[in-house]
Parts: C-alpha cells; sequence; structure tokens
C-alpha cells in the first residue's frame, strides 16, 4: 500500500490526494454534464450550489459516523483527534445519507425536483465512489481476507479494488440507460441504488476488517444494503406497474 506520497518535499496523504483529484475532475465533468443537458433546463448555480452541499455533508457525515458509531471509546477519551481527519476515518454510507438528506432540504428550498437532480447526480455520485475505492486502496484500509490467487495483493483479496472495479461496471450500465429520455423521475438514482446495493453486500464478504457484525456474518453495511434493495425495488416496481 502507498498511504505517503511524497511530492518533492511534501508528504501527501494517498487517500486525500486520489479524493481531491477525483473531485477536481467531477466538478469539470458537471460542467460538460449542464452544457449537454441543457433542455431539462437545469440551473447552473443551483448546480455547483448542490455539489458543494453534497461534498461538505457527505465528508462530515461519513466522519461522524467513523466517530459515533464506529469508535466512539477511543474519541470520547481523545476528543481533540475527532478533527484529525487526515488519519483516516470515514464511513461511506454515513457520507451518502447525510448527502441525499442535506441535497433534499436544500433543493426543496429551491423548490426543485429532487428526483429530476438526484437522476442527474446519479453518475456523478457512482464515479465518485469508484474513485474513493482507489483511495482505500492507496490506504489500505477496508482489506480484504487472506487468499492465494494470483491477483492477490498482501496475500489478500483486493476487496477495494473490486468494488471499484464493480462500481464502474455499474456506472458503465448507468450512462447506457441515462439515454432512454423516456425514464420516469428517479429511475436512474434508484436503480444505481439497487445494483450498488447488490455488489457492495456480496464484496462484503470477501472483506476482513472489522465490518462491524450485527446478526451472524451479517455486517452493518449489509444491513443497510438489505434495507436499500427493499426500498429501490419497491420504488421501481410501483413506478413500473403505474407506467
Amino acid at each position: 500500500m502507498l498511504p505517503q506520497i511524497n511530492f518533492f518535499n511534501l508528504q501527501l496523504p494517498s487517500f486525500f490526494l486520489v479524493i481531491s483529484l477525483s473531485l477536481t475532475f467531477l466538478l469539470f465533468w458537471l460542467s460538460a454534464r449542464l452544457d449537454s443537458t441543457v433542455e431539462k433546463n437545469f440551473d447552473r448555480k443551483i448546480a455547483f450550489n448542490l455539489a458543494l452541499i453534497i461534498m461538505i455533508s457527505g465528508f462530515w457525515g461519513g466522519r461522524l459516523f467513523h466517530v459515533f458509531y464506529e469508535e466512539w471509546a477511543f474519541y470520547k477519551e481523545y476528543p481533540d483527534h475527532i478533527l484529525k481527519f487526515w488519519n483516516g476515518g470515514f464511513v461511506y454510507f454515513g457520507g451518502f445519507f447525510s448527502a441525499v438528506l442535506s441535497g433534499w432540504f436544500y433543493l426543496k428550498l429551491k423548490k426543485q425536483n429532487f428526483l429530476l437532480w438526484a437522476d442527474f447526480y446519479t453518475p456523478l455520485l457512482s464515479a465518485s465512489y469508484a474513485f474513493g475505492r482507489v483511495g482505500c486502496f492507496l490506504e489500505g484500509c477496508c482489506y480484504g481476507q487472506r487468499c492465494n490467487f494470483p491477483w492477490a495483493v498482501g496475500g489478500r483479496h483486493p476487496t477495494q479494488l473490486y468494488m471499484m472495479l464493480g462500481e464502474f461496471f455499474i456506472l458503465g450500465l448507468l450512462l447506457l440507460i441515462e439515454r432512454n429520455k423516456k425514464m420516469f423521475g428517479g429511475y436512474l438514482f434508484f436503480k444505481w441504488i439497487l445494483l450498488h446495493s447488490i455488489f457492495r453486500f456480496i464484496f462484503e464478504y470477501f472483506r476482513d476488517d472489522d465490518r462491524g457484525l450485527i446478526i451472524g456474518t451479517l455486517s452493518i453495511s449489509q444491513l443497510i444494503c438489505i434495507g436499500l434493495v427493499l426500498i429501490s425495488s419497491f420504488y421501481l416496481l410501483r413506478k413500473f406497474h403505474k407506467t
């Protein structure tokens, strides 16, 4: 693994370097998507305000979920470490839910259609997750169980790369689906949630870090995935039935 990258006389945390570069790319992609969807009349100011809200709320949601759920005993004793985020410690689902809720609240204030914007942002959200797993791989977190496969890294399943490749596969499907102009509102968003949750549920079995087992071999992430599969399936089936 490569937790630090030397750049001249600087030592840069590889995780945050990947995140910074990926966010830069995603902002350029956001601008390009706005230029290519003029017919849907997406407001550029709202789009970039929403991007900022998603980034900030996702960052702190992921951090606080780690602090209060995963390592509260440690941070209760050393509260000054809560702000030392450069040492690592983020939970994806904490960031995801806080970003969705913050985005929904902002769009409600602006009297915007949440599902329309959710569909628009879905490919960006999918790509951000895939890039984030590259950062996890370099950091060495979210590691997998020991194995003897030729593609093993350090004698372990490269679960971070499994999740990255799986998410890029999902992203490809989403971009193909998006070409269908007859999609109902929320279709792309809930399709992504469905596919992502299924892949995440499966890949969790290859992980060997502390996943916070709740019921038998099921982790909290897998229980969340089950809930998201049920919610997204219900929404998609109900909409298909109505159409």
